[in-house]
């Protein structure tokens, strides 16, 4: 149960740090903790903090419930999906896996609000969203050794 409050703190820090310091585009740091907790700790609390993430990152925004908490809960299933089917996982495959899980992230949250709010984002930049992929590309960069100890991962109860 430690590891599970520890890792709401960080997000619940990584969205006040998030709100202060960066206007515009931000790297999606909850996104990375998620993935992180997930590969450590399993695909259930995985899915369960993703989930738990989306509805504080939902609340916060004010907007409506629910993107948020699907892309997550999914980025957690994803992760571990993946992490299942790979036999050596490093920090460069890391990286590379929380890009493509990046992307799949903002897709589902354009999709949700394409349908559930009707928002549309079809003549949206993309210069955006890309620029969001790379922030969250060096945010894993530096997150995943701080947050795995030597840059290993092992799975533990």
């Amino acid at each position: 149960m430690r590891p599970y409050l520890f890792y709401l703190f960080l997000i619940y820090c990584s969205l006040m740090i998030q709100a202060v310091f960066f206007h515009g585009v931000k790297p999606d740091i909850v996104m990375v903790l998620v993935c992180i907790f997930t590969l450590k700790y399993g695909q259930i609390r995985g899915v369960a903090l993703g989930a738990i993430a989306g509805l504080l990152i939902d609340t916060a925004n004010g907007f409506i419930l629910g993107p948020n908490i699907l892309s997550k809960a999914m980025v957690a299933f994803l992760a571990w999906t993946i992490k299942d089917t790979l036999y050596q996982w490093n920090a460069f495959i890391n990286a590379m896996v929380v890009t493509i899980l990046c992307v799949v992230d903002i897709f589902l949250i354009y999709i949700s609000l394409e349908v559930f709010s009707k928002a549309s984002f079809l003549n949206r930049s993309w210069d955006i969203s890309l620029m969001q992929v790379i922030y969250t590309l060096i945010a894993s960069i530096v997150l995943y050794p701080l947050l795995t100890g030597s840059g290993k991962l092992t799975y533990e109860r």
